[in-house]
């Protein structure tokens, strides 16, 4: 299953390369080379395209941990090197690694709330959800933080509202998504979570940089073979 975008709360055909694109070598090089913007407006652009981008806290509850070998006890249950027409060997669904019950912040609430729920469940990021459910964004504490202390015209406090933290554009998965493609794409677009979301919108759970490294840690069935 490919992955797919929401954008401001709504499911969009885009496909995820043309709004995020791969940031390899030629892309890192040449933003050595670019001063940085001055004034908040760049600054707060600048905080909004790294939402996205940012190293994230530990997994709740441990399910990751516990989904892990679940997937190497299914894997070996198959038969382990055996291979089929519908799936490669190395096809691992989202569904058996994913974190869950997700952790989420309503748009429009403010950044000490925000901070709370993090420290009470030793994360640093959560989904924003508008009042009906809908996925808004993905914020991090990192950014959070930078903009509490960013020194411009106007000061920040814990007071202000989320908003201007986090961007509206997300890249999702479903749980039949292949984490080998998730793996991938967290390297290729600098992600540092991905939203598990079943193809009615409902979200199912969230997969972060670290599930996937516990995965390829814990499991040798995640090779390239």
């Amino acid at each position: 299953m490919a992955l797919v975008i929401y954008d401001q709360g709504y499911r969009i055909k885009t496909p995820v390369k043309s709004l995020f694109a791969p940031r390899g070598v030629e892309q890192l090089g040449a933003s050595t080379h670019t001063a940085p913007a001055g004034g908040e407006r760049d600054h707060e652009k600048e905080m909004i395209d790294q939402s996205q981008h940012h190293e994230i806290g530990p997994t709740v509850q441990g399910h990751s941990q516990g989904n892990a070998r679940k997937a190497a006890s299914v894997y070996s249950q198959t038969g382990g090197g055996s291979t089929s027409l519908e799936h490669p060997r190395a096809y691992i669904p989202a569904s058996l690694i994913m974190s869950y019950p997700i952790q989420t912040v309503l748009e429009g609430s403010k950044i000490q709330s925000a901070l709370y729920k993090m420290k009470q469940y030793s994360i640093s990021h959560l989904l924003v959800l508008s009042g009906t459910g809908r996925l808004m964004g993905v914020v991090t504490e990192k950014l959070l933080l930078q903009y509490l202390s960013y020194q411009g015209a106007q000061e920040h406090t814990i007071e202000d509202t989320i908003e201007r933290c986090y961007s509206t554009q997300v890249i999702t998965a479903t749980p039949d998504t292949n984490i080998r493609q998730l793996a991938v794409s967290c390297v290729e677009h600098h992600l540092s979570c991905i939203p598990i979301v079943e193809d009615n919108g409902n979200l199912k759970g969230i997969i972060t940089r670290t599930d996937l490294l516990q995965s390829l840690i814990n499991n040798e069935w995640l090779d390239s073979r």
